[in-house]
Parts: C-alpha cells; structure tokens; sequence
C-alpha cells in the first residue's frame, strides 16, 4: 500500500539508516549500570544475568523462555560487531526450535527482499557456504563480518528453519534516495511499504543520539524519516510472513539492530499496529563498551517505557583474529578484482602489492568478488603468511604476504 503524499514526501533520503542504537558515553567510570531501569541493578550485573525489566526479577534462562514461548514474535536486539550477542540469538533460536520444532522462522535485517530465493536454497541445503556469500553479495549489502552470523544460518539450514529477508531492496533505496516524490519512478511506487504516524518518543530518542552530530541543519528529520521506511518494511516482511500459508501459526524471531526494537516504538509496534499479536523484546546489553564505541554528549529523554521485556547481560566480545586485513581498497572491474588502494604500513605493502594489479589467488584459492577476497583473508591467522597471486600488467606475480 502507498503512504500518503505527505508521508511519501519523508522517505527521502539524505543519508544511510539507522541499524543499532549507539552508546552514550558513561560519565564517569563509577557510573551504574541500568541506572535508568524501572529496577536499576544495586550492583554491577553479572556476564549472563537476565533481568524482567518489568519486575527487575533476575530470571534462569529456562524461566526467561517459559514466558518468551508465549510469544509470536520474538525480537532480538544486537549489536552488529559483538559476538556474544549473536551467541545470545543463537541459544534462544535453538530452545524455542527444541520446543517448538516445526514452528519457527527468523527474520533478518541483514538481507534485503529479493534476496528470498536465495536464502530458501540456502535452507534447503542447495548452496554452499562462499556460494551464498556471493549470491547475496554479503560484503557489499552487509559489511559486518559474516562469521558473526555464520552459527545462525548453519543452524537454519541444518534444521530446515526458513529464513525472511526483511530489508527492502537496494533499487528502491537508491530510488527514494535519489528522487524527490513527485519525481520518484512510477515502478518504485507499489513497493513502498504503508508508514504509520511517527512515534514522538521514538523521535525524541534519536534526536538525543543525533541531533548534535548530523552536518548540516535539518538533517535529522530527513534521517527519521528514512528510519521509518526501513522499519515499516521489516514489519510489513514480517506480517506478510506470518499471515501467510507458509508461516500460518509460526514464531517469528527477528534478528536486527537494537536500536529497531528497544523501547518498543520500532518494529514491534509497527507489526502490531498490522497484526496484533503477542510479542516479546529481548535486548542483550553490554555491561561495559569500548570507549572508542561510545558516543559523547548524549542525554536521553526520560521517557515512559521500558527498553525490552527482558534484558540480557553480556560483555563485548570481538571475533578472533576480527582484525585480520589486507589493507587495500579494491573494485570489482570486467570479473576482476584490482587494486585501488594500499594502506600504508600494511600486509600489502610490505609484500609489495601496487595500485592497479588484480588479485587472480590468495593461499592457492581463486578470488574471483571483493566477497571471495574477503572470505579468504578472514581465514588466515595472525602471525602466518600466505602467497597472493597478481597480475601486474598481464604477468602474474606470487608475493608473500604476512598477516
């Protein structure tokens, strides 16, 4: 269904949306944690320690997933670089496919719409792992690295568990991006998703996230309003799922940034306001983030919600070897993969790698994308070196890289 005029008139974009709340700075280093919880914690939480944020009764993970099987919708909030969260999806997607075997489905912010057919392949055992990677371009549409997220796919395709695409598709960003609405393309029209009043606490908290640190003025609304069209779209994937014969009586657990879920205003009450339906928040919380992942100057709107149902305690854990690099820029041109960068001091550079050669084999295995290029690099392990293969003007050439 289109959204009105007016409505049509907001979706235009000005920058990228939002996918996870960031985090505010502590102000000091003493600063309790959850000091803004309905039951702020008297202590410092435990790693794992999960909290009902509406009584502040610290719950088993068994008693959390007593109440949570009520539920039809299950959303899971993330932060897209840690690892332990994804580790908490993975625990409660596997206790709810143990209960409810032939009831569940995952809906995930990281694929787009016509991506649909490559993930039911993907579930039905018919692609391998770097396939599908570079089926769905995974490094151009999703720059997290994928072994975040590998467990989870690995476990839906083993068990048969659909997976929904729940972003819209890139041409219809770009078009709405690009165009104003009285100029936007007839064939992008029907596509857009039916957008709901804004919700002013909503707006008001990512006002107090970014309303200091956009560029120029009046960027902010531009910015919600895009927030809106990503939302709406997920709903409307979710809904449309679930109301389906596919998905007719199925728990849907919906994987996106948490700043899509907390507090309720984003995807939850856009699905209800569709399909009223029984739903629960789950929001895995780090009980401490790096300073460099935090963001100075913000103060949050008090406001009269609760950020989930239930909170989950958890430490921030990078990937092994996360850092792992190459240290080039590269472009895709004619089925090659070339060149475009070095950093400095890099692997790259050491070896003597050069803007303008194409990268044909790392460690004997064929890079034919900027996704193969990626996956093999974050194979490899620090301290060990590997030989690349360039072809420098049409002469292939091994260098030795050291990670």
């Amino acid at each position: 269904m289109n959204p009105s005029g007016a409505l049509l008139a907001s979706l235009v974009v000005l920058m990228p949306t939002l996918t996870a709340l960031p985090t505010p700075a502590q102000s000091s280093a003493d600063e309790v944690v959850g000091a803004g919880l309905p039951y702020p914690p008297g202590e410092r939480p435990e790693p794992d320690q999960i909290v009902h944020v509406p009584t502040g009764v610290v719950l088993s993970f068994d008693g959390m997933m007593d109440m949570v099987a009520g539920a039809r919708l299950v959303c899971i909030g993330e932060s897209h670089d840690n690892v332990r969260a994804h580790e908490v999806q993975l625990q409660v997607i596997r206790e709810l496919y143990r209960r409810f075997p032939d009831r569940l489905a995952i809906g995930m912010e990281m694929f787009r719409q016509p991506q649909q057919e490559i993930l039911d392949r993907w579930t039905r055992g018919e692609l391998g792992e770097l396939e599908f990677l570079e089926a769905v371009d995974w490094h151009r549409n999703w720059s997290t690295d994928y072994r975040h997220y590998a467990a989870i796919l690995e476990f839906a395709r083993d068990a048969r568990v659909d997976v929904i695409a729940l972003n819209p598709s890139r041409e219809l960003q770009d078009a709405v991006r690009q165009f104003s609405p009285d100029d936007l393309p007839d064939e992008f029209r029907d596509d857009l998703p039916e957008v709901g009043d804004p919700d002013p606490y909503q707006h008001a908290v990512l006002e107090a996230f970014y309303g200091g640190h956009l560029p120029t003025p009046g960027a902010f609304e531009s910015f919600f309003r895009v927030q809106l069209l990503w939302e709406e779209s997920m709903a409307e994937r979710v809904v449309d799922y679930l109301g389906s014969e596919r998905g007719r009586g199925k728990i849907m657990v919906t994987l996106t940034g948490s700043g899509h879920v907390e507090y309720g205003f984003g995807v939850p009450k856009k699905v209800i306001r569709r399909m009223p339906l029984p739903y629960v928040i789950i929001a895995p919380t780090e009980i401490e983030v790096p300073p460099e992942k935090q963001m100075p100057d913000v103060h949050l709107p008090e406001l009269p919600l609760h950020p989930a149902d239930f909170i989950w305690w958890i430490p921030y854990v990078e990937l092994e070897a996360g850092k792992i690099r190459l240290g080039v820029g590269v472009e895709e041109q004619e089925g090659a993969v070339v060149v475009s960068r070095i950093e400095a001091g890099s692997p790259a550079e050491r070896a003597g790698m050069q803007v303008g050669d194409e990268i044909a084999l790392l460690a004997g295995q064929p890079v034919g994308s900027v996704t193969t290029l990626v996956h093999w690099v974050g194979r490899q392990s620090k301290g060990t070196a590997a030989t690349v293969t360039v072809r420098r003007n049409g002469v292939p050439l091994d260098l030795r890289v050291e990670f």
